[in-house]
This record gives C-alpha cells, sequence and structure tokens, in this order.
C-alpha cells in the first residue's frame, strides 16, 4: 500500500481521507489544501508524485521579516508589490511545477509564480503587506522548504553568460547567412552570373565583420597578451588562422575575386564558441565554493536585558551578547552554554560521529548543530573570529594548474613551428617553381593548418564528459577537473559521511522485542526529532504492522522519552540515567518497559552500499589511504579491504600535512571527504571531492561534489576518466590527420579556395560528432 500524495509506503495502519491512504498526517494534510483549492490536477500530472512535508519550524523562517535580510532575499519592490526567488531542491517533476505556479489558489497574496525546473527556483511576485516569513512557511508546509541562501552567499552560482551567447548567436547568424550566400559558388557560377557573384560576397563580408571585430576578439586579444608576454599558448595559431582567413577572403571579395573564405572563417569561430560555452557551462545549483556563513541561519534570537527576544543578523552578533538557540539549529559563533545541559553535533567541525554532551559554563564552537529543545548561550567569539572561520580560512593554497591547459601550451608551441616551417618551406620552393603562385600557397597552407580539429578537441571531450559525469553523480566545477582523474597516482578517503553512513544509521538492540513493543517504540520515536530517535523508528519502519496511540508523552531534551499507551504500557527510551541503568558504559538508547530495562539500541558506523567492492577494486590500480578523526574502533569495518593505510584520531591540520606529504614525493593525490574538517585537506589535494547526500547544500571548496548514494561508482569514474583521455587521443590523431594530408595538398597546390571552404567546416563537425559519441556511447552507472 502505497502513499496517495508522496507515493511512499504506508507503514502500520494508513490515515484515510476521502477513500484515499496516506503514510503521514502531512500527507494528508497536503492533500485537503490541494482539494480544497481546487488543485487536484497536482495529482492528475504525476501519479504519487508530492513532496512529505517536515515537521514545521517557524523560527527557521522569521528572520525573514528583519528588514535588513528581507532586502537581501527581494529582486524587486514598489508600493504595492516585492518579488522574491527561493531555490527549492525539493522540485523534481511537471507536478511541482504545476503546484509552484498555482500558490495564489493557496494564498490570495501570492500574485504570481513561475518555476525554472533546470535551475530548480521559484520566482513569486506578492502583495506587499504579505511578510515573506508566512510566504516560505506556506511553501515548507507543502514540502518545499527553501533553501534560505541570500544573494550575499550566491555569488559562485554561475548563470548562463550572455555575453557569449551574443558573440555565439552572431557568429551563428553569420555562418548561416554566408553558407546560404556562398552555395551558388560550390555549384560553379560563370561569367554571366558576375554581378549576382560580387553581390553576395559583398554581403558575407558585412556580416562577417561583427564575427570578427566582436566574436572573435576574445581569441586575438589572447594571442596578442601571450605574444607580449612571451607565453604561448593555442590562442596564437587560433588566433593566425582567424587572422589569415578573415584578411585573404576580405582582400578577395574587395577585389571582386570571390568569396574567399568567408564560409570558413564564420564557420571556425561559430565552433570555437560553442566549444568555448560547452566547457564552461557548469551545474548551476551546485555550491562549490560558497561563502561560510551560508551554513549558518538568516539571523539569531538575541535576547536582551529585560528578557525581550529580538532577530537580528549574524554579523552584528558581539562578545558577551546572550543568543537563544532552537532544535538542528547550526550556532554561528562560539559560546558559553548558559542553560543546563545542551546535546550537539560537531560531526562537520571535527568528522566525530558521535553526539557530544555538553554541560552549563562548557564552551560550544560555531558550525555545532543543536540537537534538542532551546538553549540560552552567551557570545565568546563572534562568527568572524570563530575557531569554524579559522579553519575555514585556512585554505587558500593555489592549487596544481590544470594538465590540459598545459598541454595546450605545449602543442601550440610546436604546431607554431611546424606551420611556420612547412609554409616558409612551401613559399621559398614556390618561388623557384612559380613566383605567381607564391602568396597563394603560402595562404592555402596557414588557413588548411589552421587548428580548428585541434581546439575543438578539448572543449567538446571534456565538456560532454563533464555532462556525462555528473547525469551519473559526479558534479565538477569545470571540464579541466575532469581530466585530472587520469593522473591521480593515490587516493585518500576521510571515513565518516564518506566510506560511513551517519553512526545513527547502523543499529543493533540488545534484547528481544515483541510485536506489541516494536509498534509502540516505533510510534513512539516517529514523534521526536533527536537523531537517534529518527534513526531507531528508521529502522523499525519495514517491521511495524500497527499504529500505537498514548495517553500522555514527554521528551526531556538530552535524556529521552516517556510516554504511556492508551492499554496502559509504560515505556522509557534514553540514556542510561534517565532509566535509572547502570548496565554498561557504552553509549546508546536504553529500552525501560514497565519498569524493566529490557534491551539496549547501540549505534555504529556502517558502511555504505557497495563501498568495500569499490575499495578492492580502487586498490588494484591506486594507493589507497583512510584518514579518520575516529577512534581505531572502527578499522574492524575495512578487514576485507587489502593494502589500505589506515590512520585515526586525525585532525584537519593532519589531514592536511599528510597530503601535503605524499605530494612532496610526486604523487598526485584525490582527497575525499566532507565537513568543514576536510576543507583544508580538499584545497590542498590535486583533485578534491567532496561527498554529499544533499548535492544542494553547503559544501567546503573542492573541485567536485559526488552524490553520497554514488560514491560505489568511484572506480568506475576513474576508468572513465582514463576513457576520456583515450577519446581526447582519438580526437588529436583526426586532427593531426587532417592537418598533415591538408597542409600536403597546400603544398602541391592542389588546395582551391572552394576545396578549403569545404574541408575546414567539415573537419569542425566531424571533431563535434566525434568526441560526442565517444563519449556519449561509454557507460558508467550500468
Amino acid at each position: 500500500m502505497n502513499c496517495y500524495h508522496c507515493g511512499d509506503k504506508v507503514i502500520g495502519k494508513p490515515i484515510v481521507h476521502d477513500e484515499k491512504n496516506f503514510c503521514c498526517t502531512g500527507c494528508s494534510t497536503v492533500y485537503q489544501v490541494l482539494s480544497d483549492n481546487g488543485l487536484n490536477n497536482f495529482y492528475d500530472l504525476n501519479e504519487g508524485s508530492g513532496v512529505k512535508p517536515t515537521k514545521k519550524n517557524k523560527q527557521l523562517f522569521t528572520p525573514l521579516d528583519v528588514p535588513e535580510i528581507f532586502e537581501d532575499f527581494i529582486d524587486f519592490k514598489s508600493e504595492e508589490i516585492y518579488m522574491v526567488t527561493f531555490f527549492l531542491p525539493a522540485i523534481h517533476c511537471s507536478s511541482c511545477v504545476y503546484l509552484l505556479e498555482n500558490l495564489n489558489k493557496l494564498d490570495p497574496r501570492i500574485i504570481s509564480g513561475e518555476a525554472n525546473f533546470t535551475a530548480r527556483t521559484l520566482q513569486l511576485t506578492i502583495k506587499k503587506d504579505t511578510p515573506l516569513s508566512e510566504v516560505a512557511i506556506l511553501l515548507d508546509s507543502i514540502g518545499y522548504k527553501p533553501d534560505l541562501r541570500p544573494k550575499s552567499s550566491r555569488k559562485t552560482q554561475s548563470s548562463y553568460d550572455k555575453k557569449l551567447l551574443l558573440k555565439l548567436g552572431i557568429a551563428g547568424f553569420a555562418f548561416g547567412s554566408v553558407m546560404l550566400w556562398t552555395f551558388p559558388e560550390y555549384l560553379g557560377l560563370d561569367e554571366s552570373f558576375e554581378p549576382f557573384r560580387n553581390l553576395s560576397s559583398y554581403l558575407t563580408l558585412i556580416v562577417s565583420l561583427p564575427v570578427f571585430f566582436y566574436s572573435a576578439w576574445d581569441y586575438l586579444r589572447s594571442a596578442y597578451t601571450g605574444i607580449k608576454t612571451k607565453q604561448l599558448n593555442l590562442d596564437i595559431p587560433i588566433a593566425i588562422g582567424i587572422l589569415v582567413l578573415f584578411v585573404k577572403s576580405s582582400s578577395s571579395i574587395l577585389l571582386e575575386q570571390g568569396p574567399g573564405y568567408m564560409d570558413s572563417f564564420t564557420g571556425f569561430v561559430f565552433f570555437l564558441l560553442i566549444g568555448k560555452w560547452f566547457q564552461s557551462k557548469t551545474y548551476r545549483s551546485m555550491a562549490f565554493d560558497n561563502d561560510p556563513k551560508a551554513y549558518f541561519p538568516l539571523g539569531v534570537h538575541r535576547v536582551m536585558n529585560d528578557h525581550q527576544e529580538e532577530i537580528v543578523v549574524i554579523d552584528k552578533l558581539q562578545q558577551d551578547d546572550t543568543i537563544k538557540l532552537f532544535n538542528e539549529e547550526v550556532i554561528p559563533c562560539d559560546i558559553q552554554l548558559m542553560s543546563d545541559s545542551a546535546t550537539i553535533d560537531t560531526s562537520f567541525l571535527t568528522g566525530e560521529s558521535d553526539l557530544v554532551k555538553v554541560k552549563q559554563g562548557e564552551r560550544i564552537y560555531a558550525g555545532s548543530k543543536l540537537i534538542g529543545s532551546s538553549v540560552l548561550g552567551k557570545v565568546v567569539r563572534t562568527t568572524d573570529r570563530s575557531k569554524f572561520a579559522s579553519i575555514w580560512n585556512n585554505t587558500t593554497k593555489e592549487k596544481p594548474k590544470s594538465l590540459a591547459l598545459n598541454r595546450e601550451n605545449k602543442l601550440s608551441k610546436y604546431f607554431l613551428i611546424i606551420v611556420f616551417t612547412i609554409a616558409t618551406v612551401g613559399g621559398i620552393s614556390w618561388y623557384f617553381i612559380d613566383p605567381s603562385q607564391v602568396v597563394e600557397i603560402v595562404t592555402a597552407i596557414l588557413v588548411v593548418a589552421c587548428p580548428c580539429a585541434l581546439a575543438l578537441s578539448f572543449p567538446f571531450v571534456y565538456g560532454n564528459a563533464l555532462r556525462k559525469l555528473g547525469k551519473s553523480g559526479l558534479y565538477f566545477k569545470n571540464s579541466f577537473e575532469v581530466e585530472k582523474l587520469n593522473s591521480i597516482t593515490h587516493i585518500v578517503f576521510d571515513k565518516t559521511g564518506t566510506l560511513t553512513k551517519d553512526k545513527t544509521e547502523g543499529i543493533t538492540f540488545s534484547g528481544e522485542l515483541s510485536q506489541v513493543q516494536i509498534n509502540t517504540i516505533y510510534s513512539l520515536t516517529s514523534q521526536s526529532t533527536h537523531p537517534y530517535s529518527k534513526s531507531i523508528s528508521s529502522w523499525l519502519r519495514s517491521k511495524v504492522n500497527a499504529s500505537v496511540d498514548f495517553t500522555s508523552f514527554e521528551e526531556i531534551s538530552g535524556k529521552g522519552l516517556k510516554a504511556e499507551t492508551s492499554t496502559g504500557e509504560q515505556v522509557q527510551i534514553g540514556s542510561s540515567t534517565f532509566v535509572n541503568t547502570t548496565a554498561t558504559k557504552e553509549s546508546g538508547s536504553f529500552l525501560l518497559w514497565n519498569g524493566e530495562v529490557v534491551g539496549q539500541f547501540t549505534f555504529q558506523s556502517q558502511l555504505r552500499e557497495g563501498i568495500i567492492p569499490t575499495l578492492n577494486q580502487l586498490q588494484e590500480h591506486f594507493k589507497i589511504h583512510l584518514l579518520s578523526g575516529d577512534k581505531a574502533t572502527d578499522a574492524k569495518l575495512f578487514h576485507e579491504v587489502k593494502n589500505f593505510n589506515m590512520h585515526f584520531e586525525q585532525s584537519p591540520l593532519d589531514k592536511k600535512e599528510y597530503i601535503e606529504k605524499l605530494e612532496k614525493q610526486g604523487q598526485r593525490v584525490a582527497f575525499i571527504g566532507d565537513g568543514l574538517n576536510d576543507s583544508e585537506a580538499l584545497n590542498r589535494a590535486t583533485l578534491g571531492i567532496s561527498v554529499a547526500d544533499d548535492i544542494f547544500r553547503f559544501t567546503p571548496s573542492c573541485d567536485g561534489i559526488i552524490s553520497g548514494d554514488k560514491i560505489h561508482y568511484l572506480y568506475r569514474f576513474f576508468q572513465f576518466g582514463k576513457h576520456t583521455s583515450t577519446s581526447l587521443l582519438i580526437c588529436m590523431i583526426f586532427s593531426l590527420l587532417y592537418n598533415t594530408i591538408g597542409m600536403t595538398f597546400a603544398l602541391m597546390g592542389y588546395v582551391t579556395p572552394l576545396f578549403a571552404a569545404i574541408l575546414m567546416p567539415l573537419s569542425s563537425i566531424t571533431i563535434v560528432f566525434l568526441s560526442t559519441g565517444l563519449i556519449f556511447f561509454k557507460k558508467i552507472d550500468n
């Protein structure tokens, strides 16, 4: 039985409404809201496609009404309306788009909405007097929780390069027009059509002028800069080709000798710009180098001397301020705990997966997450001076330069030498054979040897590879990072969150549970937001066959849960002190049933699916290492992996120094990790890949992001890197064959403008299809 709204399997007794089954009250409520407002078409578009809403946390959205924060979110405002764009990671199908664009039916204060499925954004036009927090709460209530990332922290989200697209459009228009006007030239025009021929030639010159002075200008400028600074690059032979094509063609047109090579010139620039756009195209929603403050809440509750609370942005916090923090809120600065106790998650800072108990007076560092009920804390260090900031700011080392870029520069040097040598030999030879043909022969050699196929090989091979990897779950910042896959010699892994899931996902129970106890514990823990409670309910989900009602329920922060069922059973789940037992010192959650301890839930690290076979495959081709902040007790998880160099209790600095040591030995290292504690290692390695179970979340500075459920494809990703290099080699061999054959014919005097006009665009098109085919048909994830 599946939920009518979200499609998930219904555990236990379903919630029934309108003769439809729902897995939870959240899904049932959303269905009722949509049904009452005439939005039933949502389910007609995609059955069971709804998003299950989470428990509402209004404190998360209240900072949106602070004027300073509000101004940072909105795109436009007037006396009557304002416009805002939210990033909604939950958008996944046409039903989502339909619902989000009809929010005005749920709240008439929303005038209109426009959803962008690809970018996962929603732009709303809202009546001015409507609090922005209420709009965010509405979105959250129907399952589309906004990612509250203000504009100031969205700087690295790439957008379409409008200038590049304009250049591409001009070149494409010119290329199509020139090919149309010069087509009769291919058929052969006699002298009676000379006026028409001259007219079409002048038209080609007119449309080619913007291509030369605008679309191709970056290549000419780059070549000039390279020559001026004595730094050879591939843009130099490209610029020479562009200049020769344009100057020769323009002189031919002005002397009324035909259109020359204008079709080749415009086509060459057009395909170059396609390759440039393809190479620069990246994932607009990926947060590779985000502002670290994007990890923190938008605003915090500051407690004044009169015990009144005000919401302020974190930049306005000062030392000794008192702040109030809520469940699952990330602490934005170093604080001293003023409440009796707190439970915090420090995994993002330290990499250690155990929850930490903090007592009154102890320090909690920025970047930790509060688990449980709200607490008070005194600011010890502001955000910019916190431990979080000191770790983040220590990631400024320059990355090794792109290998592909270095290779391009070397190729350009040899290409220039060979081309000019052949052109010089040809010019001298034809001076003695037929001096009138010298200019024509030298021009033909330079035109045919124009490095179009060579220049297109890099962007199209790696651009296609970038998209292919992205579809399989590995997202690189740019196409140059793909090339590094084939150069890696050592792979270094973090453990927690990388090779293992969260520690709370590996659960064992020391006793025996009856079916009644399973149903009761599941119903009890599913009402709590504590990580241990959520993991227990998830572990029991498949074993439940009925729901249980409670006459009383209490959650005591930092201790556990206490309840009484409708049948009179007394149940407690929590720490050893909470259930009053000294049976063991091992951490976990104890179960007290009618006054008797019947067992204990323990939480252990659990390996990600398929990770052991993947590590064994990798160690056959790479040296593999493990650096973990946890204790060595988890080493037994990897007993099946051969030659695994494991090091535990490693600090962020230890990880960085370990990688530095390997690279000083001439090794090229890939580091796979997650969390702020890995940011220095991610930045220091030749290739830094961050593991994220939610690819749209905040991620430390890195070269790539890999989806957590795809990490078992890591060996295939590295194999695909080798295939990409092979594909590039094939394209380059084709380019060299083209240039060799073309220059041979040109040197012999057989290359006419007509032959060159056909050959150059044909070689460019061939590279596009060859590179695309080689990458497209290579399988990665199956």
